[in-house]
């Protein structure tokens, strides 16, 4: 089946500029992105629902996608990654919506605020990991559920390390897998390392 979000006969993404080489993309997208986190900054984009990575992933990549924010329209049936014999299933694609909403439903009216930095951390990881694995957009998910942590963390009185951040941000990615079938200690390591609470005034 085609893939309406590649470009024919290749493995790069379609993109506003029109950019063929996937390296191009690559430092294109790269640059986009760190100008949109600038313009984040100065925002102040607040985290109030699962579906406001949706809205996330427009401002980080409306200059490189047309569909950014869009929920994905194709399967992705698996990840790259393999475990054993087996590989990380995403949402289908017609479920997505509904299952933001089970997300919601999950950590929306949670204590946050009240929680300690563990307890914090325990219900973030898997927070991340279920938007992670539901995998609502075609391609940025990884970028932007890293965005959606460090505002999401900051509402709630957490400084992240950045210079962690970055060295860690690779190996993020390999903790969703492990967390998709339910070791998350990992994951909770790197949070652990990178998340420390703000000093009350």
């Amino acid at each position: 089946m085609k893939d309406p979000y590649f470009y024919p006969n290749t493995n790069v993404h379609v993109n506003i500029p029109g950019i063929q080489d996937k390296q191009l993309l690559k430092t294109y997208t790269a640059n986009q992105f760190g100008l949109a986190m600038l313009n984040l900054q100065k925002d102040k984009f607040l985290i109030k629902s699962a579906f406001d990575f949706l809205k996330l992933h427009k401002i980080l990549f409306s200059n490189v996608f047309f569909w950014a924010g869009e929920i994905r329209t194709v399967n992705m049936t698996t990840s790259e990654f393999m475990i054993a014999e087996g590989m990380v299933e995403f949402a289908d694609h017609k479920s997505i919506h509904k299952e933001l909403e089970q997300v919601d439903i999950k950590y929306k009216n949670l204590a946050w605020s009240t929680m300690s930095k563990r307890e914090f951390i325990d219900n973030l990881s898997k927070y991340m990991v279920d938007l992670w694995v539901i995998h609502p957009l075609r391609e940025g998910n990884t970028r932007t559920l890293i965005v959606f942590m460090d505002l999401f963390a900051s509402q709630y009185g957490y400084d992240v390390d950045i210079n962690r951040f970055n060295t860690s941000s690779h190996d993020m990615r390999n903790t969703f897998v492990w967390g998709a079938i339910g070791e998350f200690f990992n994951l909770k390591d790197i949070l652990n390392k990178i998340l420390n609470k703000k000093p009350q005034n």
